[in-house]
């Protein structure tokens, strides 16, 4: 059985409806891509939560979703954060953040630490993943230790994924989230990245230039989401490029992209195939931003038999 380790952050999610819900990148790629491996996989959520009635609510919901919480971590003094969501009528959404108790951003300052960063040393996973998130809510002494361990982590056999999410609100400046995120893909064996994340912290936006930048880590399988226009994926130096198929409805576009990270992992890890990997990462995708929040109900499965066209440039990258 494969082990997903995913690594981050959960919060509340402040409804309109007062329903009681969670949601953050990490957390919502490790609930889809439970729900879609089902018993062949067994995925952990690693984060921090509170000792208070909210966290041991939030810990029963995870468990629920089949969630893995061996490394949950509890404080004694913090909870978890919040969030809102203010969505367009497009369905774009601008989020509102209150994570000045989240317990996830002390998760390096618990005692307990140690056992995960001793399995991340002993391989006790398969793969690990984790976002630039994940790194951004951490102290540099904290992101550091991180950073070293997922290292030891790779030195061991391990396989590490890291998704470009960018909140420019959580670093302390450009340069910093440079310098990280380079330190991240270094290690990096599966990269998502996003066009509008690129550009938010390397400033880059045209396809080519994209391509042109991740050459520099051909060691990667490197998956570039574009919106609506095709999804970009370099394997061993060669570009594929997937169309993306128009969504029917676009209601709430929070989590579309963890969505895709889920559907296309669920596929690559079982069968190492890009294109069944990017169709189910898109039809995923798409029931996610026809409903509102986070995490939705979803009926997509992973059927390896779904392939996608793509067309191939017969192109090596030096």
């Amino acid at each position: 059985m494969i082990k997903v380790a995913f690594f981050g952050e959960a919060m509340q999610e402040l409804s309109l409806n007062n329903e009681l819900c969670f949601g953050g990148d990490s957390y919502n790629s490790a609930v889809y891509l439970k729900r879609l491996v089902m018993s062949h996989a067994e995925v952990y959520f690693v984060s921090a939560i509170g000792s208070d009635e909210l966290s041991d609510r939030a810990f029963i919901r995870w468990q629920k979703q089949g969630l893995n919480l061996q490394y949950v971590l509890r404080s004694d003094v913090r909870t978890l954060g919040a969030y809102g969501i203010v969505v367009d009528d497009s369905g774009e959404r601008t989020f509102h953040y209150d994570r000045k108790d989240s317990a996830a951003r002390e998760y390096f300052n618990l005692d307990q630490q140690q056992a995960f960063l001793a399995a991340l040393k002993h391989k006790l996973f398969d793969y690990v993943y984790f976002s630039a998130i994940s790194l951004a809510i951490l102290d540099e002494q904290s992101r550091q230790l991180f950073m070293a361990a997922i290292a030891a982590f790779k030195q061991a056999g391990g396989k590490v994924i890291f998704d470009s999410n960018y909140r420019a609100v959580l670093w302390q400046n450009k340069a910093t989230a440079q310098k990280c995120y380079k330190q991240a893909y270094a290690c990096t064996d599966i990269l998502l990245v996003t066009d509008d994340d690129h550009f938010g912290v390397f400033g880059h936006a045209a396809p080519q230039q994209l391509v042109d930048f991740y050459q520099a880590y051909a060691h990667s399988l490197v998956i570039i989401k574009q919106g609506v226009n095709d999804t970009l994926v370099l394997q061993q130096q060669l570009l594929s490029r997937y169309p993306v198929l128009p969504a029917k409805r676009v209601v709430d576009t929070t989590g579309a992209g963890d969505a895709f990270a889920a559907g296309f992992l669920a596929e690559y890890l079982l069968t190492q195939q890009c294109e069944p990997a990017v169709n189910t990462a898109q039809q995923l995708a798409a029931q996610v931003i026809a409903a509102t929040g986070a995490v939705v109900a979803t009926t997509i499965t992973t059927t390896p038999s779904n392939q996608l066209s793509a067309t191939e440039q017969d192109t090596d990258y030096e």
